[in-house]
């Protein structure tokens, strides 16, 4: 969607931007959000929220995301850069940040695919591979001084350095220890003076000290001197420091021009983080705001539900308002103050931001459309410079819009046909919305004008719609009523505001010499639509009592069923036990007899009494059976298949159905494997919480594309520790005999932290330090039980 830079600032799109900026976490991402403009097309727009879906899948799930609060922009480093031709080490830091985060999250992408965010992981993978760069930067501190090891020249250097300051301090030491010169000193000090070994001799002793004048002290009343002895010292020191800077210049030019080699590939990185941290902010926005992603339809217009402009504040009246469906234009008419500029800009900044794919402020069922342009003419518009009127820069506005509408151009117009004479206005009103309906267009226009109003009400594709007023107070309500044209009202408020009754009889009578038909009207149907809002007001009351109390009656029935489900099992059951009871009574009963000489007739009876209370056992079981196979799904229309979850009826038995062989189905319960008769299967079907409810799965399978390489070097500890210990899993299951740990020299507290971890850790079998060709201290060899015997 295009939208002119005039639009965007008519729609104050940038004092609404300001919203988002303050839940993003760098300059990065604030600068991201200042520039963000309208997508290109519908299918661009639709891939960013999919991708907004799916970040916050994953932060609801894994909690964060991988980032360095470090970050600042780096585009003027890389102006001073190609102006200067070097970066010193302050100024190289930030590259080294922002790369070593595209990398970290690189890297992730792998997991990020493998786990199901496919979208977040491509977006992942389209950083450039910056590894050899954080590698190279890695020889900055964070202070961005250069070790020793940024290269083998300058670590000679400084070693001479080292050896040649502990000489002059030696020589130092010697001169302080002399008797002969021991009453010239100040002081028994050795200090540096204009980067030379100096001594602080008195005033006057200085003229007869061995040793060359320097300068005053502060007070000056002794002078720092340069014996003879530390000269020679003193120079090599100078010429070794000069060597230090120019190696030290050899290798930031380098550094420097390592960059400006990428610097296409590190400007899109440093946009790629702001994607990722304008998501990071539309998830905690979206915390504490209610505001929505709006869904978004192929078709043109838009649907918009409790939309309220944020400018506002607290006291913002949502309104609903759509256009693009049954009408292609909407005029929207009403007194002055009461709210149809703000309707315009409502429409305008949430189809705006919506393209731009954030949230917008309105509620759930909002819906926008494909739009190719969205332009605004809202308020006075004068240009002294091309000497236009009000009316001339509204005109020619409007022409621009003209050029350029379509079928999927959105155009909002603030007071249509207003600023010259008023027939002629209003037929020119008439005359711009006829065009824009012949090119099929949407347009939103606010209006004073009767004759337009009268259009709209009588052209098809043409709907009016007012905001709405108190007579009785003067304030507007701030309210939009679709289908209703406004009054202007302005006798009413002249009136009530002290207006002389002499001069508003005048305007009475010349209101009466013309059509007043429309303002009858008008007042008739806006008296008509707040008697109809306030019965649906009570209509919403009484249907909300109904739903309450016929869910109250369901809830009781089904609690009644359930009762006299319970109250049938139970009687049933007992039944069953009272015949069994008899059965075994009887046949103790025979067991008496048979000790008597009428054997025969005790067995007949007891056969005659089996076969009654086996009917009436039949009877009940038959009456059970019916009670539980009511449940069943085939009753309910629905047949189970293989592969459904069932509970067997009359059981707290559940299993997957293996197989169906006609009307019995064998299921797989725990351990158990059961023939089931259908009738007694009831389909299980999921809740619609269990349907939205995230599953975790735990994988456990061998990682792919593990380094055998981890460089943390120039990480903090409490940020590299972590990511160390989750890399050693991976490649201990990746299946490496030995992995190299790089968290370079610095003060030793990385490598204490990473030996610390090893120690810990039971899948370790040693771990050392790197030795000549390998790194030296500045990594650490890690080495794996072998799998065979753990």
């Amino acid at each position: 969607m295009i939208s002119s830079n005039q639009t965007r600032q008519l729609l104050d799109i940038d004092k609404i931007l300001k919203f988002y900026s303050k839940h993003v976490r760098s300059e990065i991402g604030r600068k991201y959000v200042e520039n963000i403009k309208p997508l290109s097309n519908i299918e661009m727009l639709r891939e960013g929220q999919a991708l907004y879906r799916e970040f916050e899948r994953y932060i609801d799930i894994k909690g964060d995301f991988p980032w360095d609060d470090r970050m600042v922009l780096v585009n003027d480093f890389l102006d001073e850069g190609k102006s200067r031709g070097i970066l010193f080490g302050e100024e190289l830091l930030p590259f080294r940040y922002l790369l070593g985060l595209t990398v970290r999250i690189k890297e992730l992408s792998f997991d990020l695919a493998r786990e199901g965010y496919e979208r977040v992981a491509q977006r992942a993978r389209e950083f450039a591979d910056f590894g050899e760069e954080v590698v190279s930067l890695s020889v900055l501190d964070d202070d961005g001084r250069l070790y020793d090891s940024a290269s083998s020249k300058l670590a000679e250097i400084r070693g001479n350095l080292a050896a040649a300051k502990r000489q002059a301090r030696a020589i130092g030491q010697k001169i302080l220890s002399d008797q002969s010169l021991t009453s010239k000193l100040q002081d028994q000090v050795i200090t540096l003076r204009n980067d030379r070994y100096v001594v602080l001799v008195k005033k006057e002793s200085a003229p007869s000290f061995p040793g060359v004048f320097v300068d005053y002290s502060s007070s000056g009343n002794s002078v720092y001197m340069e014996p003879n002895a530390l000269v020679a010292i003193n120079n090599k020191i100078a010429m070794l420091r000069e060597d230090e800077r120019q190696e030290e210049r050899r290798i930031l030019q380098k550094l420097t021009e390592m960059l400006l080699a990428r610097e296409k590939a590190i400007l899109r990185a440093q946009d790629l983080i702001g994607q990722f941290d304008l998501l990071w902010g539309i998830y905690y926005f979206l915390q504490s705001h209610d505001w929505i992603l709006p869904e978004i339809e192929q078709k043109g217009g838009f649907y918009l539900t409790c939309a309220r402009h944020p400018l506002l504040g607290p006291q913002a009246v949502p309104i609903d308002v759509h256009c693009g469906r049954n009408f292609r234009a909407l005029v929207i008419t009403g007194p002055n103050t009461g709210g149809k500029t703000v309707a315009l800009k409502t429409v305008g900044l949430c189809v705006y931001l919506a393209w731009c794919g954030l949230p917008i402020p309105a509620k759930e069922g909002s819906r926008i459309g494909q739009f190719s342009h969205l332009e605004a003419d809202i308020g006075d518009e004068q240009s002294i410079e091309q000497n236009l009127s009000t009316f001339s820069g509204h005109v020619k506005r409007i022409i621009e819009m003209l050029e350029i509408a379509d079928e999927a151009s959105l155009f909002l117009i603030d007071e249509l046909g207003a600023g010259t004479d008023p027939d002629e206005g209003a037929a020119l009103g008439i005359a711009i919305l006829e065009t824009f309906l012949k090119h099929n267009s949407l347009v939103l226009a606010t209006t004073h004008h009767n004759p337009i109003k009268r259009y709209a009400l009588t052209t098809p594709n043409v709907e009016t719609a007012s905001v709405d007023f108190d007579p009785e107070t003067l304030l507007p309500k701030y309210k939009l009523l679709l289908g209703v044209p406004g009054r202007s009202n302005a006798l009413l408020i002249a009136k009530r505001l002290g207006m002389p009754e002499s001069v508003l009889e005048i305007a009475e009578r010349e209101l009466k010499t013309r059509d007043t038909s429309m303002e009858e009207l008008m007042e008739k149907l806006q008296t008509k639509l707040s008697m109809l809002e306030e019965k649906e007001r009570e209509l919403a009351k009484e249907t909300a009592k109904i739903n309450a109390m016929r869910k109250e009656l369901e809830r009781q029935l089904a609690a009644i069923e359930m009762k006299r489900e319970h109250i049938m099992a139970e009687a049933e059951k007992k039944a069953k036990d009272i015949i069994k009871e008899a059965q075994e009574s009887a046949k103790l009963l025979l067991k008496e007899l048979r000790k008597t000489s009428s054997l025969r007739e005790a067995h007949k009876r007891f056969a005659k009494h089996k076969k009654r209370t086996d009917k009436i056992l039949d009877d009940v079981e038959q009456r059970e059976l019916a009670r539980i196979e009511r449940k069943s799904s085939i009753l309910e229309g629905k047949l189970p298949k293989v592969g459904d979850e069932v509970v067997i009826l009359g059981t707290n038995a559940t299993g997957i159905i293996e197989r169906i062989d006609d009307e019995t189905a064998t299921v797989q319960s725990g351990p158990m494997r059961l023939e089931v008769s259908l009738r007694r299967l009831r389909v299980l079907e999921e809740t619609s919480e269990q349907k939205e409810k995230p599953t975790v799965k735990i994988s456990v399978e061998k990682p792919k594309n593990v380094p055998s390489t981890l460089i943390i070097r120039g990480m903090r500890v409490n940020e590299a520790i972590p990511t160390v210990e989750t890399y050693l899993d991976k490649a201990f299951r990746a299946g490496y005999k030995e992995v190299t740990i790089v968290h370079g020299h610095g003060e030793g507290i990385l490598r204490q932290e990473v030996h610390e971890l090893c120690k810990r850790l039971p899948y370790i079998e040693e771990f050392r330090l790197g030795g000549p060709g390998e790194g030296g201290h500045g990594v650490t060899i890690v080495r794996f039980v072998d799998k065979g015997s753990s």
